[in-house]
């Protein structure tokens, strides 16, 4: 009997991780090296953030605080001046959001009212409102002589008064119309201007002199005033007369009827406020008799026609008045009432003493309205 081979037992045959446990094993070992490399760099991300990233307040503003910035200053030294103010915490804060906005290359220089400590994004909407810049401002007002003009524009701008008085002497020397004749008197529109960031007597005087441009040209002075019959400078002396007469509005327009009704009759016009310029008198127009009877071409009791020039700034309503007189047959107007400026407008000379007896008793009705009469 044949014996048959003993049968050994066999091994396993090798599967798919018997086959790859090496491989695995490897893989399994850079995880581990992957993921404490990835934890080492999050941990340190987070230890080192604050060293890279940009400094910002977060708000919201504290103090108030003038910041100045000089013209030509750029984005990068206006942060610095934010900085150095305290308004924001660093200067690469506000230009990085200054780069993301085209509209702050157009900060304007002047002086901004701010806060401390705001967000950079915060101080930039604030530089770029205007409401928060700052101006030095002036006004002129109607009324008033150039010598009055002057001692504003001077105080305003910190400049001599000799220098505004040398541009002053010639309306010719100024941008104005081609019609504008004698001194700079009547020429500088009354309103309230901004003083110019590096002011001069020639830039403080040309904000005044182009308000008057544009106020003219919008009433389209000079073409109304020649429809008038008149001159445009007839028509501005006639609206400083206007202005330093008339007390309420709506009596303007009649006063110029006045005015060129008494020219058409070759009247002397008799207007203390022209003879009060004359002689130098501010306030009250009421003259002496030794005022009116002055030989000053500026004295309307003595000369026929018009004076010689404007005897004050006139504001638009007295300049429109000029060009648009009231329809009436006045030859005389008299204030009755000082305190209301209640006028009356007459044809005759008869009425126009009747209202002077009105304006006489009212005087006397007590010391208060006296001292307003003398």
């Amino acid at each position: 009997m044949t014996a048959r081979r003993a049968i050994e037992p066999t091994e396993p045959r090798p599967g798919f991780f018997g086959r790859h446990k090496a491989a695995i094993a490897v893989a399994v070992s850079f995880a581990v090296l992957l993921g404490g490399g990835l934890g080492a760099y999050l941990v340190a991300r987070q230890q080192f953030a604050g060293l890279f990233s940009v400094k910002d307040y977060p708000g919201p503003g504290e103090a108030d605080v003038t910041v100045t910035v000089p013209k030509g200053t750029t984005l990068t030294g206006i942060g610095d001046l934010l900085v150095a103010a305290d308004v924001v915490a660093s200067r690469e804060a506000f230009t990085r959001v200054a780069s993301q906005n085209p509209e702050a290359n157009g900060i304007q220089a002047g002086r901004y009212l701010l806060q401390t400590r705001l967000p950079a994004a915060e101080a930039l909407a604030m530089l770029l409102d205007p409401s928060h810049l700052q101006r030095t401002t002036f006004t002129l007002r109607e009324g008033k002589w150039l010598a009055d003009h002057v001692k504003v524009m001077s105080k305003a701008s910190d400049l001599p008064a000799k220098e505004f008085e040398a541009l002053l002497k010639s309306a010719k020397g100024l941008d104005l119309p081609s019609w504008a004749t004698g001194t700079a008197e009547g020429f500088l529109f009354p309103d309230t201007y901004a003083v110019p960031d590096e002011p001069s007597a020639s830039t403080m005087i040309g904000l005044a002199t182009t308000r008057f441009n544009d106020v003219t040209a919008e009433l389209d002075f000079a073409t109304r005033a020649k429809a008038l019959g008149v001159t445009p400078y007839d028509a501005l002396i006639v609206a400083s007369i206007i202005e330093r007469e008339v007390f309420r509005d709506q009596d303007r327009a009649k006063v110029a009827r006045v005015i060129y009704n008494r020219l058409d009759a070759g009247m002397m016009l008799q207007m203390d406020s022209t003879v009060a310029y004359a002689a130098g008198k501010t306030g009250t127009v009421w003259t002496t008799k030794a005022e009116r009877d002055s030989d000053s071409p500026y004295n309307t009791y003595k000369h026929v026609g018009l004076p010689i020039g404007p005897i004050a700034s006139p504001a638009k309503a007295a300049l429109k008045a000029a060009i648009a007189p009231a329809d009436g047959r006045w030859l005389f107007f008299m204030p009755v009432n000082l305190d209301t400026g209640e006028t009356r407008f007459s044809t005759t000379l008869a009425e126009h003493r009747q209202a002077a007896a009105e304006l006489q008793a009212w005087c006397k009705k007590s010391d208060a309205n006296a001292k307003k009469c003398a």
